[in-house]
């Protein structure tokens, strides 16, 4: 599948990880262990958002349920958001979370 890399609030790379489309990317980001912060876990709140910097092509914003909030184009609730099923191994995704 394609790499995820996670940055905190100020660019700098706190993990990357080959993912899967099988779980959201905040469970697959604290599974790498990256401290992403979720509150409701459904799509409701901005605790998990982040800022796709690359690769947005590749992510389902609403893979693991409902955006139910405004977003910018570029922004993806991790709690929610997967890694799409038919991405190519060579894709490259990255994530700048807002409250890391």
């Amino acid at each position: 599948m394609a790499k995820v890399t996670i940055k905190d609030n100020g660019g700098n790379v706190v993990a990357q990880f080959d993912s899967n489309s099988e779980e959201n990317v905040a469970a697959q980001g604290q599974a790498a262990g990256v401290p992403i912060p979720v509150a409701c876990g459904v799509g409701a709140c901005r605790m998990c958002v982040g800022k796709c910097e690359k690769g947005a092509e590749h992510i389902d914003r609403e893979a693991h349920g409902e955006v139910h909030i405004g977003l910018e184009d570029d922004e993806v609730l991790t709690c929610i958001a997967g890694v799409k099923s038919d991405a190519p191994a060579n894709a490259e995704i990255e994530i700048e979370l807002e409250n890391l």
